[in-house]
């Protein structure tokens, strides 16, 4: 039987996109006997970790964010969740800025040793339009909307942005090489057999003057929608003053078909952004999407080994967060017939999975259990946490005949900055 379908539940609410990562994409295609030597858990198939499948056992939802950044060639190589998607799925890809701010681009790597040299690096990218090509083409093959490749501002003053090799460029120099970028995608765009993506052309805000210049700079590319980088963790206030300045340009009307928020999660963004979809549709009115991405949920089980929690909604607006806590590991639960499961913290992985089934390390000296397979099972868990706490958030707040609940569950200052953006 199908798992908890998210698809039908984000209807006219802004979409959660999990950032996908290749490792989790490509692991549900694996051979089973490649993992665990065959010794799957109990009524558990590998191919239940891809939701983009309908008919996965654990939970299904149609969208996700998929970034070019991370492959070297235009196509991808291996099957994964991606190149295997049935029709109906949406797939929104990312160009790549982050890998070009944080320098992971393995297409820019041997650049580092020009990095004090910025005129020399501008060159480069512009002598260099084998990246440019390839990451148009993936996006087009693979997407159904992609962004625009845009250069960073962050990389001027983040401190993740050391390792790259544009970290020296000035504000004027990245603008220069994210209007050649475009330029390059309006000119190529649909070229690649099976075609089909619709671009989103980005926006970004430095600081002081850099944010104008770059508006200027890109505003009139015709595509089919807008995506916003920048600094968006400073709150919703810079996001509705671009999306102001755009109706009033006339550069969001009745043919924009989808606005992207880059590296914002769940709770209180679903709210926002969910209250700013529906304002638009009625001013515009169509059925623009508005959607949202971060990778918080591959980043707290890969790198940190922790299991996020839903939250229980309140009026405290510190409720409306998702807090992790580590995993659970240790001997003891390496044990045979003593099988424990996590009874506080549900989900359908961590219903279906025993703490026992995640402990696939046993020998004396380990300090960390979990192998592969458990920690793709964990990010399951948290992506499903991310979606529920989305979807459990624009319910509590959007459903005006439980006013007394509502009232109940949620801070004066999010229902006044809801009703403000309606």
């Amino acid at each position: 039987m199908a798992g908890e379908n998210f698809t039908a539940q984000y209807d006219n609410k802004a979409v959660y996109l999990p950032s996908l990562q290749q490792g989790y994409a490509a692991f549900p295609f694996k051979d089973a006997k490649s993992v665990r030597n065959g010794a799957l858990p109990k009524n558990f198939q590998l191919q239940d970790l891809d939701f983009l499948n309908p008919e996965s056992n654990l939970w299904h939802c149609k969208y996700v964010l998929y970034s070019a950044g991370q492959f070297s060639r235009a196509q991808i190589r291996t099957r994964d969740m991606v190149t295997e998607r049935k029709a109906g799925t949406v797939v929104v890809g990312d160009s790549g800025g982050y890998q070009i701010g944080t320098g992971k681009m393995k297409a820019v790597q041997g650049w580092h040793k020009f990095a004090n040299e910025p005129d020399k690096i501008a060159h480069n990218w512009l002598l260099d339009v084998t990246i440019r090509d390839r990451t148009l083409r993936w996006l087009d093959r693979y997407c159904d909307y992609a962004m625009t490749l845009d250069m960073p501002l962050w990389v001027l003053n983040n401190p993740k942005a050391t390792a790259s090799p544009f970290k020296n460029l000035s504000a004027n120099q990245l603008i220069d090489l994210s209007y050649e970028n475009l330029k390059y995608f309006a000119n190529n765009r649909g070229k690649a057999t099976g075609s089909k993506a619709k671009f989103l052309n980005i926006l970004q805000d430095g600081g002081g003057d850099t944010g104008e210049i770059w508006y200027k700079r890109v505003k009139d590319f015709d595509f089919e929608g807008w995506a916003f980088g920048g600094d968006t963790k400073n709150g919703i206030a810079p996001l509705l003053k671009w999306v102001r300045r755009l109706l009033d340009d006339g550069k969001i009307n009745n043919k924009t078909e989808w606005l992207h928020v880059l590296m914002m999660s769940p709770p209180i963004n679903s709210v926002l952004l969910t209250a700013l979809q529906k304002r638009l549709r009625e001013i515009l009115g169509n059925n623009i999407t508005v959607s949202y991405d971060s990778s918080s949920p591959f980043q707290t089980s890969g790198i940190s080994q922790q299991i996020a929690v839903l939250p229980e909604l309140t009026s405290d607006i510190k409720t409306w967060r998702i807090k992790s806590v580590q995993y659970p590991q240790h001997p003891k639960y390496t044990s045979k017939t003593d099988i424990r499961y996590l009874e506080n913290i549900v989900s359908p992985v961590t219903k279906l999975v025993s703490i026992n089934d995640f402990h696939a390390k046993a020998g004396p000296m380990e300090t960390k259990f979990l192998d592969s397979l458990a920690q793709h099972l964990l990010t399951n868990h948290n992506l499903y946490v991310y979606h529920k706490a989305a979807i459990d958030a624009c319910n509590i707040v959007f459903k005006r005949n439980e006013s007394e609940r509502i009232l109940k569950k949620v801070s004066a200052n999010l229902l006044y900055i809801k009703n403000f953006l309606q």
